[in-house]
């Protein structure tokens, strides 16, 4: 018997908690989303999503969309310096000559509720919880990896302190930080990307406990028959590289096309919010 992963039901806990939590703070907790005007259909549709959330729950949220790569740099650095906001998130890949890991670094670490400022990847590395443990203020670590993070230590069956877990992803937003937080809570992680051998790849999910996938080419399928019996198989990719169905019967757990990580990610990322929020209440 497969279990589909539930994110959705697990999201709407932590939008719950995030609802809760406003109106502890002192004000309300402002966000502002970014995109550049040539970004494509599909950052515009997650920029409506996250706006939708933020509001639904009684945030201050603010889209500003920018015609050329300086403007959008200017915005950033004004939003690092304005008292009323409290996130700042950028829609990536963002092209016009910039580097995304250059512009993930502008982003004020204070207010990077994506969790990709190199500060707060660094939390990861020393396995950092707390900015100031008295007063509830906690690291933020990426919004990705943390909603694939709490969607496996959901499910008591899925065992990560001493799994065997591939992650078919090795990119700064997913992989890289998703293997430091699974690293860190005792499980022996393998990396796998377009430069691993196909035959490797075999090898490594044949022996998984756990698979992460999250492969932005829509071409990119999870070979079924690669699977072991009783692996719960997670997928994080926002076109689909899992074919669930196939799964059934083989797969523990299985996330469904239709419910995969997406709505956990934005979760994630309000919980961020509030954490970045009572950061500044604290004067940190």
């Amino acid at each position: 018997m497969t279990a589909v992963i539930d994110s959705r039901a697990l999201a709407q806990s932590y939008f719950d908690w995030v609802r809760a939590e406003v109106p502890r703070l002192r004000g309300p907790a402002g966000i502002a989303v970014l995109t550049l005007a040539a970004s494509g259909e599909d950052s515009r549709t997650y920029r409506d999503m996250i706006l939708k959330d933020a509001e639904s729950l009684g945030l201050r949220a603010r889209s500003f969309e920018e015609r050329t790569g300086a403007a959008l740099l200017e915005r950033i650095d004004r939003l690092n310096a304005d008292p009323v906001t409290h996130g700042i998130v950028v829609m990536y890949p963002l092209g016009e000559g910039l580097i995304d890991t250059e512009v993930m670094d502008r982003v004020s670490p204070a207010k990077d509720i994506e969790g990709l400022h190199s500060i707060n990847l660094g939390y990861l590395i020393k396995f950092l919880r707390y900015l100031d443990e008295p007063r509830g203020v906690k690291c933020v670590v990426p919004a990705t990896a943390k909603a694939v993070v709490k969607t496996l230590q959901a499910y008591s069956e899925i065992p990560i302190e001493g799994a065997f877990v591939v992650l078919i992803n090795n990119s700064m937003r997913v992989g890289k930080p998703l293997g430091l937080m699974l690293e860190n809570l005792g499980a022996t992680v393998v990396k796998c990307y377009d430069r691993t051998r196909p035959e490797d790849m075999e090898a490594c999910v044949r022996r998984a406990d756990i698979v992460v996938t999250a492969v932005p080419d829509s071409r990119f399928r999870l070979h079924s028959g690669w699977v072991k019996p009783g692996a719960a198989v997670v997928d994080v990719s926002f076109g689909g590289n899992v074919d669930a169905a196939s799964l059934q019967g083989r797969a523990a757990f299985v996330s469904s096309p239709d419910n995969r990580i997406g709505r956990m990610t934005r979760a994630m990322m309000l919980v961020n919010l509030i954490y970045c929020a009572r950061r500044a209440e604290a004067g940190l």
